[in-house]
Formats: structure tokens, C-alpha cells, sequence
């Protein structure tokens, strides 16, 4: 793999929605999966560029590029991989299949979206219905895509000092926003860019269709 490439990741939390995974497929110009992650490429006809993983979760493939890990280790299946694909160059990293099953899977693969901006790469964790993006604070300009209805921010300090919103329905000036009482979900785009703007404090953005 080249410097600058878009890599997808397939967890292997449980899917039975394929269509967008497809649509990532055909996006990426690298594909790797995460140990049972084979169970979905195989079920959406795509031929991953590499398989990492202990293989506990799905049996070892053939014909295939495959890193073999041990299975008591410090990272995840999934933060090998990412660690992986960044040192093959990745600066794009997207996840598909990586948010049902397990809670505690589910919030370690979110946790990825934030390393991979400490490693300057750009990250998203999609399903069928939403994408989740990482915010470090500052000024973030979105494109609105009329197929996410609801734009949500939720905050992964106690705090978001100084939260500005424009060109969403729902706008804020250098509002406070608590982690325990979230009043920054359920927001919709409004004009065909928005704003997402903190001063202090990290956030998860999530874009979600209504259905």
C-alpha cells in the first residue's frame, strides 16, 4: 500500500445490512478485515487486501494476505489492524460493521476514532443508518447530505465550553454543554454547510437517517 490511501476496516460485531458496506467497498482503495470480519466480505462479494486477527471469532482464509496475532494481547483485533493500516500508509480510515454486538466493543471502537486523530489520519465508523466522526475542539465545517436528517454532539469531556452552531435548525453561541445533560441531539442541517464549532472539549459527531 501507497502513502494516502483510503482504507476500510471490517469489524466483526454482528450485520445483516450489506448495502452500504458495498458502498464503502467500492470507495476504498484498500480493505482489511478484523478477524470474523471475513464472515461480512465474503457475504458482500468483497475480497479483502488483508486479514488481521487471533481468529476466534471466524476460521483463518485462504488466498488472502493475513497477519496472525495471538489471542491474549493488549489491543483490540481492531486496533491492530488500525495500527496496521496506518503503517502502510492509510490517512483514511473508515469502519463498517463495527457497532452492534457487544456495548463494551462498540464503545472501544468509537474510542478509535480519537487515536486516529492523534495520528493525523481522518477516521468515521459507519452502519446502515448513522456515521460518527471525532471532534477535537475548534472550528469544523460539515457538509450536509440530505440522506442524514439528524445531526448529533455528544460530548466525551465532562464539559464543551463555548459551543457555537450554525447552519443547523437548532443554533448555539458559545454555549456550555454538559455530558449529563446533553441538550446538542436530534439537530438538523439547515443550510447545505454547517458549523460545528468548541472551544474546550472533545465531542462525537453523529450523522443519522430517520430510517
Amino acid at each position: 500500500m501507497g502513502a494516502e490511501v483510503k482504507t476500510l476496516i471490517l469489524a466483526s460485531a454482528p450485520e445483516t445490512e450489506y448495502d452500504y458496506v458495498r458502498q464503502l467497498a467500492q470507495q476504498a482503495e484498500y480493505i482489511i478485515c478484523a478477524d470474523g470480519g471475513t464472515r461480512h466480505a465474503a457475504a458482500c462479494g468483497i475480497r479483502p487486501d488483508l486479514v488481521i486477527g487471533d481468529f476466534d471469532s471466524g476460521a483463518r482464509p485462504d488466498g488472502v494476505e493475513v497477519i496472525a496475532l495471538r489471542p491474549e494481547k493488549d489491543d483490540s483485533d481492531l486496533m491492530c489492524c488500525t495500527k496496521e493500516a496506518i503503517r502502510r500508509g492509510a490517512d483514511d480510515i473508515t469502519y463498517a460493521c463495527a457497532s452492534g454486538g457487544r456495548i463494551d466493543h462498540f464503545l472501544c471502537n468509537l474510542s478509535l476514532l480519537e487515536y486516529l486523530h492523534s495520528c493525523g489520519v481522518h477516521g468515521m465508523l459507519c452502519d446502515s443508518r448513522n456515521r460518527v466522526t471525532f471532534h477535537p475542539g475548534g472550528a469544523v465545517w460539515y457538509q450536509a447530505d440530505a440522506s442524514y436528517r439528524y445531526v448529533g454532539i455528544i460530548p466525551l469531556d465532562a464539559e464543551l465550553i463555548g459551543v457555537t452552531l450554525r447552519g443547523l435548525k437548532y443554533p448555539l453561541t458559545d454555549a456550555t454543554v454538559l455530558r449529563a445533560q446533553m441538550i446538542t441531539i436530534s439537530n438538523e442541517p439547515a443550510a447545505p454547510e454547517y458549523m460545528i464549532s468548541v472551544r474546550e472539549g472533545r465531542s462525537l459527531v453523529i450523522e443519522s437517517k430517520d430510517k
